[in-house]
């Protein structure tokens, strides 16, 4: 593994400590792309004042808090009413990066498995400086690396050494199969808590035929979004025919422009780009 990084030292195949930690120097006072002051895929901060405002109101779903149950609307509605207030809500966010096999290729500047850990710590960087609360979840062949949402810069400068020190392990690895998104989706479904928002980095390489419905059963109690890593061929393919497709596996047979963005808007899945290899982060 140590000759893997030496020879790929220096190229957009090694994902670098030192550029994640650097990430935290791109948020300023204006909004990242996709936040607003530290919100990401709609994420609501904590509000100061009145803590006896309502902040919302809702069917209660399993995974909540039944502490949380109004009893007067839920008697008015007929159904168990889930109630919130402002000094309940708190910035938590779960990055959710992709390191299976499919991930770790490119044909111009980064790997996608780079680009797809740089984009997640862009907004995790943004979400801690805002005063959030950051985990980390890693999908990979054999299993799922995670650390628990913690405040502060310490918490994504662990999550930025964990990142780069997994994808070094992983990068040659040879599965004998891969494993769907959706198998280390479900997952995340069933231990994320209700309100936690949930950025997903990946290139929708083998989403697992389940895929789009534990999506929508999770953005049912949490703000949900794909960073979605497409590389130049994908988006902007040489010109003739090709035996087989590399990237974006929803649509299936020859390399063409990716309808993979298109595809997940149709279904309700919030998506944004991520273009491995430009020179930004993330893409408009």
């Amino acid at each position: 593994m140590r000759d893997v990084a030496a020879k790929g030292a220096g190229s957009g195949a090694v994902l670098s400590l030192d550029r994640l930690v650097a990430l935290a120097g791109q948020v300023g006072p204006a909004p990242v792309a996709g936040l607003s002051h530290g919100r990401v895929a709609g994420l609501s901060g904590p509000r100061r004042g009145e803590g006896g405002d309502l902040y919302d109101l809702r069917p209660f779903i399993d995974g909540d808090d039944p502490r949380l149950v109004d009893p007067a609307a839920s008697a008015r509605s007929g159904r168990p009413q889930l109630r919130r207030r402002h000094e309940e809500v708190e910035r938590s966010l779960l990055l959710v990066v992709d390191f299976r096999a499919p991930m770790f290729w490119g044909t111009r500047g980064r790997f996608r498995s780079v680009a797809a850990a740089e984009a997640a710590v862009l907004e995790g960087w943004a979400c801690v400086l805002a005063g959030g609360r950051v985990g980390l979840a890693i999908l990979r062949d054999d299993g799922i690396d995670r650390l628990p949402a913690r405040p502060r810069e310490a918490a994504m400068l662990e999550i930025a050494g964990v990142l780069a020190r997994t994808h070094a392990a992983t990068m040659g690895a040879h599965p004998k199969e891969v494993v769907p998104l959706s198998d280390g989706l479900i997952e995340i479904v069933a231990r994320v808590p209700s309100g936690t928002a949930v950025l997903l980095a990946t290139g929708m390489d083998t989403p697992g035929e389940d895929f789009a419905d534990i999506a929508t059963d999770l953005m049912r109690r949490n703000r949900f979004e794909i960073l979605l890593v497409q590389d130049a061929v994908e988006t902007a393919p040489p010109p003739g025919r090709f035996t087989a497709r590399i990237g974006d596996i929803l649509s299936r047979g020859r390399f063409g422009a990716s309808p993979t963005a298109a595809v997940l808007s149709e279904r309700g899945i919030a998506a944004r780009i991520v273009r491995a290899g430009a020179d930004e982060v993330l893409s408009a």
